[in-house]
């Protein structure tokens, strides 16, 4: 079966198995299962590592950070009001999007060995 790049990454991003996108990646929240409960691929030498946080932080600087300088220079919130802002929105952000990279970055893992 071959698997084009872009199918593979967007399965992983979508948390499924970049074989054959019906198995679920992930047994929690970033927790990989063993192997794929569809079509038995081992997900064992998946190691991601850090690689998803650092890719998911760079995300984050890139498009989240001009938002907050384009807000400061903008409407010039207090400090306490910028803060209450940014801090959150930047949390969810990246907890939100760890996983999603995380399964894009298996995938691609998967599809340089193969």
């Amino acid at each position: 079966m071959n698997i084009s790049y872009p199918t593979a990454l967007f399965r992983g991003f979508m948390r499924k198995c970049p074989q054959c996108g019906g198995g679920r990646l992930f047994e929690g929240y970033l927790t990989p299962l063993k192997s794929c409960s569809v079509c038995a691929l081992d997900f064992e030498p998946l190691k991601a590592d850090d690689g998803p946080a650092y890719i998911t932080m760079g995300l984050v600087c890139v498009f989240l950070v001009p938002f907050f300088f384009i807000m400061q220079a903008r409407y010039e919130p207090p400090l306490g009001v910028a803060l209450v802002i940014s801090l959150p929105l930047t949390i969810i952000v990246i907890l939100g999007l760890l996983p999603l990279v995380k399964g894009a970055f298996m995938a691609a893992l998967w599809k340089s060995r193969g």
